[in-house]
């Protein structure tokens, strides 16, 4: 039996998925250019490029969200013209698309079956929940999707591509909110599904999973195809030169912080019930130093973040900031951070609308807001030349440097990331932890919240690990590694420190 609940597949490395000669073009400009892309029934194919390089594209065109201007998909020798997600849906083509795309006041089971030929039954229930313990996810077909964290929520979407019985699983950063364990259980899962003759493909940033992970890879830059090549014999370095060719940067260098006065303490914080909260947080967090955070989704990073940005109010405890200015980078870009339905200038603006030069008592000045908004998208390279365009209409990484443009362009004292780079390229990545280590370098303390546990390393100058709600681990620069933040982060280990 399947993971999915079906019966085992047959038939290893058959060509199950040619798409061939896409091309599709917005406002004159190639998003994607003569792009060939195969999947082989028994393979998991990675597929990369930085932000921008047609990847979102190639892939609504395969889920038929778009329309090709040219080229044809090939699944199994016949042709197929999609005219709607669900023709693709038809013909066995499974997207978990990088924003989750969910209804949160829908139970999980509601979710699930949304769309489908089925209703919400017990014989549903079993199933989501069969395909969630093969996965090592564990879910309540019952819960509120509104109560669950955004890792788990990127769990739903991979169960509900597996609940529908989909033959070619495409899935765009599935681990970008995963702990190291639970990917590593995800591309289990994603080996055995290879193994009964299913495609995969995943969009990935993380070159060491696609090195650990894929079977072949195909790289996409500036909308082209550059390369494609079995994993074999790669290495991350190698992968990244390809994405990036001539933009390849030398790694960033990060010196260790001059921690100074406390900008923010927090003391016995206590809020939320069950998963949903904390149960005793003390920590603080000095000028000038970065602070790490590591846990599995769903042990209270959220509520941390917004306790400490002073999003969300303590139960019991004590909060106390000494900053002049809060900067917020939530993890939920556009649920929290962003209004899709407003422009890519107003959402810029956002922090600035109540003063001059951005408005006057009586109204708002445009001309200084599409200013403005035009110098923060060249320095924070936000891929657009079009400021009046909806947010909504830009891809994951640039609506991620959207926010760290307006919220690091204060010059804030006190900076809360959480997942600052989750779904950029290696290059905008690299950006963004420049930021945060230059903003800490001008006296801002920064608490970083993050699932990347390398990035966590690279950057932090002390690293907290959460569980249950709680800090049970703080650890100093260099006295912490994969393993021990591993070990940790999953209860193995002492408990009880405090920060």
């Amino acid at each position: 039996m399947a993971v999915d609940g079906t019966p085992g597949g047959e038939g290893r490395s058959t060509l199950t998925l040619f798409a061939r000669g896409i091309t599709k073009s917005f406002d004159g400009k190639f998003a994607n250019e003569d792009v060939d892309l195969e999947l082989r029934g028994g393979e998991i194919h990675a597929l990369l490029g930085e932000n921008g390089a047609g990847k979102t594209t190639l892939i609504s065109v395969l889920c038929g969200q778009y329309k090709a201007d040219s080229g044809v998909v090939e699944i199994d020798g016949e042709v197929h013209h999609f005219s709607s997600p669900r023709d693709a849906l038809r013909a066995g083509i499974g997207v978990v698309h990088q924003d989750l795309r969910q209804i949160t006041r829908f139970s999980v089971i509601e979710n699930v079956v949304l769309g489908s030929d089925h209703g919400v039954s017990r014989t549903a229930e079993r199933k989501v929940e069969e395909i969630g313990k093969g996965l090592g996810f564990e879910l309540d077909p019952k819960a509120n999707v509104g109560s669950l964290s955004v890792g788990e929520r990127q769990q739903l979407e991979i169960i509900k591509l597996l609940y529908r019985g989909s033959r070619i699983l495409i899935l765009d950063e599935p681990t970008a909110v995963l702990a190291p364990e639970q990917s590593a259980q995800l591309f289990d899962a994603l080996r055995r599904l290879a193994g009964e003759g299913k495609a995969i493909v995943f969009v990935s940033h993380r070159l060491r999973e696609v090195t650990d992970a894929a079977d072949r890879v195909t790289v996409l830059r500036h909308g082209k195809v550059v390369a494609k090549r079995p994993v074999e014999g790669a290495d991350p370095a190698e992968l990244a030169t390809l994405m990036v060719g001539d933009d390849a940067e030398p790694p960033l260098t990060v010196s260790p912080g001059k921690a100074g006065d406390p900008v923010l303490v927090l003391r016995e914080a206590r809020c939320g019930s069950g998963r949903r909260a904390l149960t005793g947080v003390d920590l603080t967090v000095h000028r000038g130093e970065i602070v790490g955070v590591a846990g599995v989704s769903g042990n209270g990073q959220v509520e941390l973040a917004e306790v400490a940005a002073g999003m969300r109010k303590l139960d019991r405890g004590h909060r106390e900031d000494h900053a002049e200015q809060i900067a917020f980078i939530p993890e939920d870009r556009l649920a929290t951070g962003l209004v899709g339905s407003m422009s890519i200038e107003d959402n810029l603006a956002f922090r600035r609308y109540d003063r001059g030069p951005m408005s006057t008592p009586l109204f708002l000045r445009r001309s200084k807001i599409r200013g403005w908004a035009n110098e923060l998208i060249e320095r924070f390279a936000v891929p657009t030349n079009r400021p009046q365009l909806n947010v909504a209409a830009l891809s994951g990484g640039g609506l991620q440097r959207v926010i760290i443009a307006r919220e690091i362009s204060e010059s804030p004292d006190l900076l809360i990331a959480s997942q600052p780079t989750r779904g950029l390229d290696v290059v905008s990545a690299g950006g963004v932890r420049k930021q945060i280590v230059a903003a800490r370098d001008a006296g801002a303390g920064c608490l970083v919240v993050s699932e990347d546990l390398d990035e966590l390393l690279h950057l932090s100058d002390r690293i907290v690990v959460m569980l249950g709600g709680q800090i049970v681990a703080s650890l100093e620069r260099g006295e912490a590694d994969r393993a021990t933040l591993g070990r940790r982060m999953t209860g193995v280990g002492e408990t009880g420190v405090a920060a």
